[in-house]
């Protein structure tokens, strides 16, 4: 009998040990979820979920998964790299609260930088190519910055946008070096007592601003270091390390260099690759050694370069943030295979993708056929296709170019 009650005893006590810690626990998870609010802004941007595209992994038989990044604020993977370039250039004493961070952007990073630049007071001036999707521009200005069209033209013209975004910030800093000279000399700078600065003539930026900062997102390497520290990680965790393959376009180059070295540093089994749409270079230089065929060199060409309707993605020279990237091979990809890959994904899946998106998606298709089927690979879902409703989404636009989509399934990659 007595050992029956201390048997008794013990289950007892057990119990109440149990039905406390589980309270405890209980208790605990609620005071965490109450409690997990992000600080602002700029804290909810990454950490964006990974999903499996369901359509192209019963296709292949390989689990293909795109990472959410239209779900960050600004709605593109470019916060990340907003975030970070405006954070180090602060560190740096390169910008100060009240100044202008000014770039040159086919849209989503300039939608990004004019979303997050008010969040460490400062204002945003975007120069943009004229033939880029015209709600783009809507987004920007409707976000507060100020933003200039201009005819697209080589890198190497004095007003290609990227350098005419470049002079702005040149504009900025002079402007706001003479007002400071100016306060310090009163006697010499002074009319009826007043200070008065001399502001450059035609100058389109504002003599309030305390200076400027050209963001430069295709050779400032904090664009890469953006996605080595923050999206690469997440995929890694996301995969539990079950990964065998990355596959993206590039424009900058930063996500696809900053995600393919953190992966293929944590293991060299991940096979990691690109996805180039037409007229960019970066398929040759990847697979071949080389950035151009002679038909494509230079004086050669018969039109414009980038002859695409993805806007983001493509280029014809080697960013510094590109060649940071650690590649295995690399695809081509057509504006008719993106076309049609939007319009599949979002008849099967439910996902309005842009351009870049789209091609993404088709990378990872081809991945999938190489590899076989059993992998997992992982792509990039950049933004949604709210910001292409002019171009890559409208019909009229598309049927210009004989690109309205035909396809039932996936027989445009071949899979029937």
């Amino acid at each position: 009998m007595a050992t029956l009650r201390i048997t008794c005893s013990v289950f007892a006590a057990a119990a109440i040990v149990m039905l406390s810690s589980y309270c405890y626990l209980g208790f605990s998870q609620k005071k965490k979820k109450k409690n997990n609010t992000r600080t602002g802004l700029v804290d909810a941007i990454g950490n964006t979920p990974l999903i499996r595209i369901n359509s192209l992994s019963d296709a292949t038989g390989c689990e293909i998964l795109g990472k959410c990044e239209f779900l960050n604020p600004g709605g593109s993977v470019k916060d990340r790299v907003a975030v970070k370039i405006i954070e180090e250039a602060l560190e740096s004493g390169k910008l100060f609260p009240g100044g202008i961070v000014t770039e040159g952007s086919a849209g989503s990073t300039a939608i990004s930088l004019a979303t997050v630049a008010p969040a460490y007071g400062c204002k945003c001036h975007v120069v943009i190519p004229d033939d880029a999707a015209i709600e783009k521009s809507q987004i920007i200005e409707a976000l507060g910055a100020t933003v200039e069209r201009v005819r697209p033209v080589s890198i190497t013209h004095k007003d290609h946008y990227v350098n005419i975004a470049r002079r702005r910030a040149d504009e900025a800093n002079e402007l706001a070096s003479k007002r400071r000279l100016a306060s310090g000399i009163h006697e010499e700078k002074t009319t009826n007592g007043c200070v008065v600065v001399e502001e450059k003539e035609n100058s389109v930026i504002s003599d309030s601003v305390t200076g400027g900062f050209f963001a430069d997102q295709f050779e400032n390497l904090a664009n890469y270091r953006a996605h080595y520290e923050g999206t690469g990680p997440e995929i890694w965790d996301q995969t539990h390390g079950n990964i065998d393959a990355f596959v993206a376009a590039a424009g900058t180059g930063g996500t696809l260099a900053g995600v393919s070295r953190f992966l293929q540093d944590q293991s060299k089994l991940v096979k990691c690759f690109l996805i180039d749409p037409p007229g960019s270079g970066l398929y040759n230089k990847v697979t071949r050694g080389v950035m151009y065929t002679r038909e494509e060199a230079e004086g050669r060409r018969l039109k414009n370069p980038f002859d695409t309707i993805t806007e983001g993605i493509g280029i014809n020279r080697l960013t510094k943030n590109f060649l940071m990237a650690k590649l295995d091979g690399g695809f081509r990809g057509t504006d008719k295979e993106a076309v049609e890959m939007s319009r599949f994904l979002l008849k099967k899946d439910g996902l309005f993708v842009g351009s870049s998106s789209a091609m993404n998606c088709v990378g990872a298709v081809r991945v999938a056929q190489t590899l076989g089927p059993g992998h997992t690979i992982v792509t990039i879902l950049c933004d949604s296709g709210m910001r292409h409703l002019s171009k890559f989404h409208d019909a009229k636009y598309l049927d210009q170019y004989g690109l309205n989509p035909t396809a039932i399934g996936l027989e445009f990659l071949g899979i029937k």
